[in-house]
């Protein structure tokens, strides 16, 4: 568990990241010191081609070795001086300095005769360091070519870098810890905020769903991280609330069918002697049961459809014709309480539209119902049709002269369940989940439902539905297009 902790893996990448940066930058460091180092001596070495003429021109004396060793002593670059012929044969060397001298290789003045001054290193044998050579060839005029070789151990470029790998070796583990002690720190440090919300996850239960998460002011990721979890509560808390007051909506919904069917069948099997009172008690059982079958379709319904169960058939169909159907359907439900039903065909000719013609059935006419229903006797109840060119819409409005609803009550009147006090009467026979269907429906083909009521008035009812069907439907038409 702890080698799989994020801090534990933070610390190690932390770590690796600086050993490899370091131990990167070390070799850098070391290569280019040693460059810089030798860079240094080739320049030393090198000076002496400019102050060669010197030597040549006092070469010519007679007593040509005294000559050379003044100039070593005036022009000191190196340890080592010798003058050596085209064979390899020692003409003059510095004091003291031959007891040092690595043998003659005729390669090197060979290769100095055709291309000028020549840089080397070659092993040295008598001394703990190589030794780094120049070999310079001098022209004598009507004489041979004499060649000046001046060698320097490299002890001052092997000494500093020998310190530096020693100071890398000795004390890089021990930056190498310190780097992970501080990292560490610092990974618990950053991850505090994560343990913090962490905690207060765990608190988080379905009894306590109101709580959230602390967000911090830094507006960082975390903070970021802890507002994304806190609107998740709100949806969750708000998608549970949904569910109790569904559960106690539907409870109650079909409690009072079973209370009262059981009451009578109770009341039959004690008082019932006659045929007649024992039909007209199965009967009263058969509009509970009736009831109660609608509840369950109408849910069974809404379910499946928020699923994606019963997905939309998406047709070409005529918006004018369907609501002429349901014109005439309606008289039939408007004529019992003497209520004038009219349509308003505001358009000049046939509107069609992209929908599942079934299914926008059932939304019109569980609008017609409800405004029938909710009418008095002699009230009015008009649908109208007309058409948004700008946004391409189809809109339809349902309106009536009925008892309106409440202010208070209209943002929550497409819950399910949901009803005005008024209409809490099962004289109307509702279920309390068609302006659920309703919107649901609607919004599946990417419309929209307003409602407009004045208590006493009347309410109006207005659909918008897209020509063109549901967005998704539209793209996929596109895109196959």
């Amino acid at each position: 568990m702890f080698f799989r902790s994020l801090r534990f893996r933070l610390t190690a990448w932390y770590t690796l990241t600086i050993v490899v940066v370091l131990a990167a930058s070390g070799c850098i460091w070391y290569r280019q010191l040693s460059g810089s180092l030798l860079k240094q001596i080739d320049r030393r070495l090198l000076k002496l081609t400019e102050e060669s003429p010197a030597l040549l021109q006092g070469f010519s004396e007679p007593q040509g070795c005294g000559v050379f060793c003044d100039f070593v002593r005036r022009h000191r670059q190196g340890h080592f001086y010798r003058l050596i012929d085209a064979s390899g044969r020692q003409l003059c060397s510095e004091c003291n300095s031959i007891g040092n001298a690595p043998p003659v290789d005729l390669k090197i003045l060979q290769e100095a005769a055709g291309k000028g001054p020549i840089l080397h290193t070659t092993s040295n044998k008598r001394g703990p360091y190589p030794m780094r050579f120049l070999t310079l060839p001098l022209d004598l005029g009507d004489r041979e070519t004499v060649f000046l070789q001046v060698g320097t151990g490299l002890g001052i470029v092997h000494e500093p870098l020998h310190e530096l790998r020693t100071l890398l070796l000795v004390f890089s583990p021990l930056a190498f810890l310190a780097v992970a002690i501080l990292g560490w720190f610092l990974a618990g440090r950053t991850l505090a905020p994560v343990e913090s919300l962490t905690r207060a996850m765990r608190r988080i239960n379905v009894d306590n769903l109101s709580q959230r998460l602390p967000v911090r002011s830094s507006g960082d990721e975390l903070a970021r991280l802890a507002d994304t979890f806190n609107a998740m509560l709100g949806r969750l808390e708000e998608s549970f609330r949904k569910i109790k007051q569904f559960s106690g909506d539907a409870s109650h919904e079909l409690r009072t069918p079973l209370t009262i069917l059981k009451g009578e069948t109770e009341v039959a099997l004690r008082w019932a002697k006659t045929p007649d009172e024992f039909r007209k008690m199965l009967m009263s059982g058969m509009e509970e049961i009736d009831r109660m079958s609608r509840v369950i379709e109408d849910l069974l319904l809404l379910a499946k459809s928020e699923g994606g169960e019963k997905p939309l058939t998406i047709k070409e169909m005529s918006l004018s014709d369907l609501l002429q159907e349901l014109y005439l359907q309606g008289r039939s439900l408007a004529q019992p309480k003497a209520i004038e039903l009219m349509l308003h065909p505001n358009v000049t000719e046939e509107i069609r539209i992209l929908a599942d013609k079934m299914r926008l059935r059932q939304v019109f006419l569980n609008l017609i119902a409800n405004a029938v229903n909710y009418t008095p006797e002699n009230g009015r109840v008009e649908i109208s049709l007309s058409v948004d060119d700008e946004k391409d819409e189809a809109i339809v409005k349902v309106s009536d002269t009925g008892i309106g609803i409440p202010a208070e009550h209209l943002p929550h009147i497409f819950d399910r369940f949901y009803r005005v006090d008024r209409a809490r009467n099962r004289e109307d026979g509702g279920t309390g989940l068609g302006l659920a269907i309703v919107d649901s429906f609607v919004k599946a083909h990417g419309g929209r439902v307003e409602v407009f009521s004045v208590p006493g008035e009347g309410s109006v009812f207005t659909v918008y539905l897209p020509r063109k069907g549901p967005r998704m439907h539209s793209e996929n038409n596109e895109s196959s297009s």
